[in-house]
């Protein structure tokens, strides 16, 4: 059984009947990943609305997403999933929703932040537009084509790359796998390996994966837009920081990584964006949610050997050899 099991079982019952709140009585656990781009969206909106919640580590780059244990969870093998006493509730759009509608109405509010509809319609057109684009294709696109982007950041550095685009290329023969071993969770997981086949014939083809490329320009560009008509000192839709925000600001957090924001936003390209992004990294919310050099040197220390995903092997070797490369360029 897993450890994360394990950990809930010595609960004390008393904690698990808990009603979800702020303090020190939350019974909310959050399925996740610091580096799952999905989770991170969660985790920003779980700080900013000051909710006292548990992350339970889900090891994507062992698979255990695809794990028996975790299937029971989520059939469809994918994180976050939240867990607020016996509700389940899957998908990061539809967590965020149940993080405003669904808990204490007293919690800081990341939707309904404006008393003004056209403001709320603006919050929500926004949030659609940038939920709509796919950060796991532009993820590992950006592997297969690394002439579009600039130089990428941790954790995407060359020796990750070339190991997750190795994880990529045997995905879908791994989802089948775990198919005919998962009776339950067959059709899903097999359904799920076709859009992995279908994701692979974008991403592998430069064509096709400049037209994403594209589609990030102009949600951009409309973002910049509506920066421009925004009082200085504002956030993307209103004074008040939205969910809206949360998800611009993790997109500009991958592409940053990935090596796009001279793409996309630097130089003078879209100075408003720039000026943006440079403002949200301050955000106690975003300091807590994205990964700092310590939890990357703590995540390859903690690193086991993977028990589902053969690619998943080699990539605690990769990246030990890389992080120890730049930790070394750091201290001399």
């Amino acid at each position: 059984m897993h450890y994360v099991q394990k950990y809930l079982e010595k609960l004390p019952l008393s904690k698990l009947n808990n009603n979800a709140t702020t303090g020190n009585k939350s019974n909310v656990y959050l399925y996740c990943n610091y580096y799952s781009f999905y989770s991170q969206k969660v985790l920003m909106a779980l700080y900013e609305k000051n909710i006292d919640f548990e992350p339970l580590i889900v090891d994507i780059t062992k698979g255990e997403q695809y794990s028996s244990w975790f299937l029971d969870i989520n059939p469809r093998g994918e994180i976050p999933v939240l867990k607020v006493k016996d509700e389940v509730i899957p998908d990061s759009t539809r967590i965020l929703d149940y993080l405003e509608y669904y808990l204490d109405s007293e919690l800081p509010p990341l939707i309904n932040v404006s008393t003004d509809s056209k403001v709320l319609d603006k919050i929500n057109r926004f949030r659609d537009m940038i939920e709509a684009l796919p950060a796991g294709l532009i993820t590992v696109g950006s592997f297969y084509q690394p002439h579009l982007s600039g130089t990428p950041k941790l954790p995407f550095i060359l020796p990750v790359r070339e190991i997750l685009k190795s994880g990529d290329l045997s995905n879908s023969a791994n989802l089948r796998k775990l198919a005919e071993e998962n009776p339950k969770a067959k059709s899903i997981l097999l359904y799920k390996a076709e859009i992995q086949d279908r994701k692979h014939e974008i991403i592998s083809n430069e064509e096709e994966y400049t037209k994403v490329l594209n589609a990030i320009d102009q949600v951009l560009t409309y973002v910049e837009d509506q920066l421009k008509s925004q009082p200085e000192g504002n956030w993307l839709c209103c004074e008040n920081f939205s969910i809206a925000d949360i998800s611009l600001a993790i997109l500009l957090q991958r592409l940053w990584e990935l090596g796009f924001e001279t793409r996309f936003w630097a130089d003078g390209k879209r100075p408003l964006l720039e000026n943006y992004y440079e403002r949200v990294k301050q955000r106690d919310s975003f300091k807590r949610t994205i990964p700092n050099l310590p939890v990357h040197l703590k995540m390859i220390v903690m690193s086991q050997p993977p028990a589902y995903l053969g690619a998943a092997g080699a990539a605690s070797i990769g990246v030990v050899v890389a992080i120890a490369y730049i930790f070394k360029k750091i201290i001399h």
